[in-house]
């Protein structure tokens, strides 16, 4: 049992330093771990926060001009990953953070489209990530037991968040909610 805790920390650590690289407050990432049955399940220091505020700076740093189109966690499957998309007038880039091999990636995707601007929000102004998975995993009748994945992004119209948490046998619940006033959309759980 000690040598998972002690990559944790290991990995923790790696969290902060990316932090600290592209001007992140210095502060304490929480390991990933099984939603507790509180409505607090994450705060700003929580991993699935951090992680991706450290990626959004550094997207930002790299793409000053960008306007940004999606911010996503995603811990699905074991891997924890952070990815922002952005666009600028020269095209379309994604930004990704493999965690357990602490390396980044940028990858073009593609033209500039007037579309892709139309899709895209100033992070500034959306609702905060931590508040947001606080109030979906209180949606999710006290079935969640992980945080699997959360994004948000352009959707029908709308700025929306998209969260989701696993629950008891492999099963999840979707939340989606309004990014800009927090009205809940939508919550489904699998059958």
């Amino acid at each position: 049992m000690e040598e998972p805790m002690k990559s944790l920390f290991v990995k923790g650590s790696l969290v902060l330093a990316l932090a600290a690289v592209f001007g992140m407050p210095n502060a304490s990432a929480a390991p990933l771990v099984a939603v507790e049955p509180t409505i607090a399940v994450v705060d700003g220091n929580h991993a699935a926060i951090v992680g991706a505020n450290g990626l959004l700076n550094a997207f930002i740093q790299n793409h000053p001009n960008a306007a940004i189109t999606e911010i996503a966690f995603d811990a699905d499957g074991g891997q924890i990953r952070y990815d922002v998309e952005g666009v600028d007038e020269s095209g379309k880039y994604e930004l990704t953070y493999i965690y357990a091999t602490n390396q980044i990636f940028e990858k073009r995707e593609g033209d500039f489209h007037k579309s892709l601007k139309k899709k895209s929000f100033d992070p500034r102004e959306i609702l905060p990530p931590a508040a947001v998975v606080n109030f979906a995993y209180a949606q999710t009748q006290g079935k969640a037991t992980s945080l699997n994945e959360w994004s948000v992004h352009y959707d029908k119209g709308k700025i929306v968040y998209k969260v989701s948490f696993g629950t008891e046998g492999d099963k999840e619940v979707d939340v989606r909610i309004d990014a800009m006033n927090g009205t809940l959309l939508s919550v489904k759980f699998d059958d």
